[in-house]
């Protein structure tokens, strides 16, 4: 019974496949550049463009030359291109590092573009020499884009030159010039030459939620802010600037205006000199226009007396 056996395996052998009794040399890819935690792309947030790149190997384990074709695929909506040569050579018994080059698309895709959202690139290399068994190789890599914070503050309208003791309204936009939602901190004002004018509205401001500007049509937030000056301030061109903190990454940005205060006239000062009225016209109006009543008023009384203390003389 054993002597069958044997003869039986004996008989079987030549049908073993060679492949399964010597496994050939193959080749294999992958990242030379650390993907695992994800890639944040290079993004220069002033100009809104994409500059970076990555790098794969391919190692050929063959006592023969190896040709890849290469190919990538990424999300049609990716604010980005991927360019990598192909195809690739690799010699006998040897490796290659391979370059991938990302660009960016527009500006405005870039910036629209939410960031920290994966982007998925897809690597493929397919063999391609005159012995192509037909394998492929795959991989892949998660990128996003980073957050880019810069809160500006803006005047669209420089303000109309208004009288000492009297008040006008200015609008200041915010404008989030990054790609991530912001939100003001503090708001503040700083003043030059001009110690009796004050800014006032600008503690309402902080915690005010800032959307990206002239994305998908979101306008800048406007702010109502008002200028005070008390009586007795002196006619003076005045500077004011206003900054504001981000909360995105801590940065104070302002901007700089001037307005010119017109000194009031010393004989319609009345009361405190540091009151505030308004600059309101038909307010100012009436208030000029208040004096010349009592004036005659008070003519008439004393011609009334004088002519009473007269007429026993004529009689």
């Amino acid at each position: 019974m054993r002597r069958t056996m044997l003869m039986l395996a004996v008989l079987l052998l030549p049908l073993v496949p060679v492949q399964a009794q010597v496994e050939a040399p193959s080749w294999e890819m992958g990242w030379e550049s650390d993907v695992e935690e994800g890639v944040i792309l290079n993004l220069d947030g002033n100009r809104w463009t994409i500059s970076d790149s990555l790098e794969i190997w391919i190692a050929n384990n063959r006592p023969i030359e190896l040709e890849v074709e290469m190919e990538l695929d990424w999300p049609s909506d990716a604010p980005f291109e991927a360019e990598i040569d192909s195809p690739i050579t690799v010699g006998a018994n040897g490796n290659t590092t391979v370059e991938i080059t990302l660009s960016g698309t527009t500006a405005d895709e870039v910036r629209a573009y939410a960031p920290a959202t994966a982007m998925v690139l897809t690597v493929t290399a397919t063999e391609a020499s005159q012995t192509n068994s037909g394998s492929t190789q795959e991989i892949e890599a998660d990128l996003e884009l980073p957050r880019v914070h810069r809160l500006e503050p803006n005047v669209p309208n420089t303000p109309s030159p208004f009288d000492a003791g009297t008040w006008i309204e200015m609008t200041l936009e915010l404008n989030n010039m990054g790609n991530s939602k912001d939100a003001v901190t503090e708001a503040e004002a700083e003043i030059r030459s001009c110690p009796q004018l004050s800014v006032v509205g600008l503690d309402g401001i902080a915690g005010t939620v800032v959307e990206p500007t002239d994305v998908g049509g979101q306008a800048p937030v406007e702010v109502v802010l008002r200028l005070e000056a008390s009586s007795s301030h002196p006619e003076r061109t005045c500077e004011i600037r206003l900054i504001v903190t981000s909360e995105g990454d801590g940065a104070s940005r302002s901007t700089t205006i001037e307005v010119d205060v017109n000194a009031a006239d010393p004989d319609e000062v009345v009361g405190n000199p540091n009151d505030v009225g308004t600059s309101d016209p038909s307010t100012g109006t009436e208030s000029d226009a208040m004096p010349l009543p009592n004036a005659l008023v008070l003519l008439a009384v004393m011609l009334a007396f004088f002519g009473g203390q007269r007429r026993p003389e004529d009689s």
